[in-house]
């Protein structure tokens, strides 16, 4: 039984070492090397350029083929380096390679993010995984027309990782993804609110360090005014323009805003951004809170933690120090003094009526 095992180990290593060196030479990758019964598409006709990035997309798949080391999810131990360091070569030779739009489209017509990124998230390698993300960034950076023929199972990803990932860096880079996905993409955000709801995004904010705190903030609030403003528009009443204004209202972010989980659940949010006690992230804070008051102001009354907050935020921007700032900031100071007034009184009110 040790001589077997021992048999299989340097098999194993001698597979691992053919692989790395298929990935630079000129020869083609065979079906034998990378013991798969699956045929391997010819390489299409192109610049040099184009059809590097085809042999490294075909060459990721393989090497992700044989980092599975059964088809009961069980994979290469992080241990056996080789694969992996080979896969974060790839990705970053794909990452620099669509600086180019061109080459960025000649990625997506070859299905490269079906084909490496879809089912890769779950590889047990920070590196890979962090270095998937960013060439999903990149490419929607680049191609940001193309956002929207994204690969839903890629979002499945993101969320995943944003929600369950341990590592906080991991959670950032999917947090910018996501950045540049959701807004003015509804089909998207209606899968988001279909699996999750926005309960991982307010649950996951005391996690999180305060440039990502903000960045969540930004998005929130970038998507929230898309939601409002699609509502107030006048649409010009053609299909288009009606079956738009059908799948925003098919999402329900309004109304979900008039529920006392989200008000609350922002509520947290803005409890920890206070606490971080950082100007860049309060002015994102007060923008919120000035367009959600139509949904949560009732809500907030005889919330202890919102009498203590909107008390601290009314002493904040009436506080001389911060005055000048907020104005800079293209802050409406006077404007933002009456909303978080009316938050107080309403507050106070509902805590007398509670009392009595």
């Amino acid at each position: 039984m040790g001589n077997s095992m021992l048999r299989l180990r340097v098999l194993f290593v001698n597979c691992i070492l053919i692989i790395i060196m298929t990935l630079y030479c000129d020869g083609d990758v065979t079906e034998e090397k990378y013991t798969t019964n699956e045929d391997i598409s010819p390489l299409e006709f192109g610049t040099e350029t184009n059809i590097g990035i085809l042999k490294n997309i075909e060459s990721f798949e393989n090497l992700a083929k044989f980092a599975m080391k059964s088809r009961r999810g069980e994979f290469v131990p992080i241990e056996d380096t080789a694969i992996y360091d080979a896969m974060v070569r790839i990705l970053q030779d794909l990452i620099d390679s669509i600086k180019d739009v061109k080459n960025a489209y000649t990625f997506l017509n070859a299905e490269g993010l079906h084909r490496i990124v879809a089912d890769n998230f779950l590889l047990p390698h920070d590196n890979v995984r962090k270095n998937l993300l960013l060439l999903t960034k990149r490419l929607f950076e680049v191609t940001p027309t193309t956002v929207s023929f994204i690969p839903e199972n890629v979002v499945d990803g993101l969320l995943d990782i944003f929600e369950n990932e341990k590592n906080l860096a991991l959670k950032a880079h999917a947090l910018d993804v996501l950045c540049l996905w959701l807004p003015k993409n509804p089909v998207i955000q209606a899968r988001v609110m279909k699996l999750k709801g926005l309960e991982p995004f307010y649950y996951q904010v005391s996690k999180l360090e305060i440039s990502v705190v903000q960045t969540l903030l930004d998005l929130f609030n970038k998507i929230l005014k898309e939601h409002i403003s699609a509502r107030n528009e006048k649409i010009q009443r053609t299909k288009a323009d009606l079956d738009k204004l059908r799948l925003y209202q098919r999402i329900g972010l309004l109304e979900r805003m008039s529920t006392p989980t989200v008000c609350n659940g922002l509520l947290n949010i803005f409890e920890v951004a206070w606490n971080f006690n950082n100007n860049e992230v309060l002015i994102t804070v007060f923008e919120i809170i000035t367009d959600i008051k139509q949904f949560c102001n009732k809500i907030y009354g005889g919330n202890i933690k919102a009498v203590e907050l909107f008390n601290a935020l009314l002493k904040y921007v009436r506080n001389e120090q911060n005055i000048d700032y907020l104005w800079e900031q293209n802050v409406n100071v006077t404007n933002l003094e009456t909303v978080i007034e009316e938050y107080v009184n309403n507050t106070k009110i509902s805590s007398k009526r509670d009392e009595l």
